[in-house]
């Protein structure tokens, strides 16, 4: 008697969540979703983005029309707040801050109102390669070059806090002449400044350069340095820091790591939750979103599961003692 009344209590279980998932995914039909983007139009975050909007919705159930929202400032802090704070959870707004924006909820930055921790994390195209890229009329080919370089190289920098201005700054306390300059809110306002010789040194994501592939072809830039060991032969930016900052380094680094993550409110209900990771992964996984991604000189490598990012901030989260997070502020801000 006992099994014949387990084996009915579980059938009615599966028989009552059929009706509970078939309801979850048809949530989307008819539904507008809201992308948050948290740069301005032309540069890599923005790109990126618009490549997972085209794409997304053919994987979620429903197929509901997403319609993307550039939301600049603070390097991807604004949007942060809005999807941290303002957003509703119930799934119909997710968004890609930027690259580096959580690091500032987990140093608590001031005007950061979002907790990254409490992110409905969706899933990330994959890892980032940063590179300091240099004018190639200044004639630097390597950091020793940049090092020798007898004048002070204003570079461009996003924000305080990201790392076009913290990784300048911890170059220049080892020697190395730069100078951080703010006011480029977005990469493509940045390349511009390079390609017209207002500043001279920009330390960004490979991907920065999808939509002005000539600057790098035609040596107006040349990249001198990688945060990841990915490029053969390229010094690494790691082997030039010295043990005492390296635990620094890695919060400024950190969304090498991360790569471009797609996230939601807190709160989104788990079922839709699920829904949207898993469309997240599948499009990645997609042949034609690749070749679009490839077509676009946008780089997809494997995706990085919400699992895994959420692993990844929790342990950022509990590195970030006093110590790093002063010194982490100290090397923020423009010089």
């Amino acid at each position: 008697m006992r099994t014949i009344h387990a084996a009915a209590l579980l059938l009615a279980s599966l028989l009552s969540a059929a009706p509970i998932k078939a309801q979850a995914e048809d949530f989307y039909r008819g539904k507008t979703v809201t992308f948050i983007i948290g740069y301005g139009p032309g540069g890599g975050v923005d790109s990126a983005s618009r490549l997972i909007v085209r794409h997304l919705a053919r994987f979620i159930p429903g197929k509901p029309e997403i319609i993307p929202q550039n939301m600049e400032g603070a390097g991807g802090v604004i949007a942060g707040n809005h999807l941290g704070k303002r957003a509703t959870g119930d799934g119909l707004t997710i968004g890609l801050p930027g690259r580096s924006w959580f690091v500032e909820g987990v140093v608590k930055s001031p005007g950061v109102t979002f907790d990254p921790t409490k992110f409905s994390y969706v899933g990330s195209t994959g890892v980032n390669n940063t590179m300091l890229y240099v004018r190639g009329d200044l004639n630097i080919a390597t950091p020793e070059d940049l090092k020798k370089y007898p004048q002070k190289i204003p570079a461009a920098g996003i924000g305080a806090g990201t790392s076009t201005v913290t990784i300048p700054n911890m170059l220049a306390e080892y020697g190395y002449p730069l100078r951080t300059v703010l006011g480029y809110n977005s990469s493509a306002r940045s390349l511009l400044a390079l390609e017209q010789g207002e500043v001279g040194a920009y330390f960004t994501p490979e991907d920065s350069f999808s939509k002005r592939p000539d600057l790098v072809e035609k040596r107006v830039v040349i990249p001198i340095l990688q945060s990841k060991r990915m490029t053969p032969g390229m010094p690494v930016l790691a082997d030039l820091v010295p043990a005492k900052d390296q635990a620094v380094l890695s919060l400024f680094t950190a969304y090498d790591d991360t790569g471009l993550m797609v996230v939601g409110p807190p709160g989104i209900p788990a079922d839709r939750l699920d829904i949207l990771r898993k469309a997240f992964i599948e499009m990645c996984n997609d042949a034609d979103f690749r070749k679009d991604a490839a077509t676009a000189g946008e780089p997809v490598g494997a995706p990085i599961p919400a699992p895994e990012l959420e692993k990844i901030i929790e342990r950022l989260a509990a590195a970030a003692t006093p110590e790093v997070v002063s010194e982490y502020r100290r090397l923020g801000q423009a010089k």
